[in-house]
């Protein structure tokens, strides 16, 4: 009888471990969100300064490929079938800032076309963006989020106090360059590496 106990007792801690091994799996990060996500707004806030340089007729065409870019994504990562992983409260709380991040940035750009000036606006898109790395780089201990996270607060300071738009455009690209190119470039490197030495 004994001898059952002190086998239950070691399976206890060996699921244990399996959990606390598991729940450390799941907080990863291969930096190709970052890199897409990055060089999409990139891609958009330059081409913005570009139209406003050149007097076209749609300047925010390029945000508005982006909109419908991610309407796509965030549709096909509703409906994919998922893949079975086990649930842990850490993965479960980084869902619902995946989430809350969402709803800001929808909110926004309702405020952006109902009663916020778009100067003001894209400051706050930076602020909402400087959150988002700020938690992930702690959850994925990466310094370079984290560093990221405070430039874009930064470029959201600029941003207010700057009064041409154009040049809002410039100070995003510039601070999405920090805060997604660069960490999700170190990020995708640290994943090589790691998947390397599985090998």
């Amino acid at each position: 009888m004994e001898n059952d106990q002190q086998l239950t007792n070691q399976q206890s801690l060996e699921i244990i471990q399996q959990m606390i091994n598991q729940a450390k799996t799941n907080i990863t990060d291969n930096g190709l969100g970052w890199l897409l996500w990055g060089s999409m707004i990139i891609f958009a806030s330059v081409s913005t300064f570009v139209f406003i340089q050149t007097g076209a007729k749609d300047i925010f065409l390029g945000w508005n490929i982006f909109g419908i870019f991610t309407i796509v994504m965030l549709s096909y990562d509703m409906f994919k079938p998922k893949r079975k992983t086990v649930r842990t409260y850490i993965s479960d709380l980084l869902r619902l800032v995946d989430i809350g991040f969402i709803a800001c940035i929808f909110t926004i750009i309702f405020s952006i076309n109902v009663a916020v000036d778009p100067n003001s606006g894209f400051g706050f898109f930076l602020m909402i963006f400087a959150f988002l790395m700020l938690i992930k780089g702690g959850a994925v201990k990466s310094r370079s989020l984290m560093i990221g996270a405070a430039v874009n607060w930064a470029g959201a300071i600029a941003m207010f106090l700057n009064k041409d738009f154009k040049y809002d455009m410039l100070i995003m690209a510039a601070a999405v360059l920090i805060g997604y190119i660069v960490p999700g470039f170190l990020l995708w490197q640290q994943h090589r590496r790691a998947n390397q030495g599985n090998k």
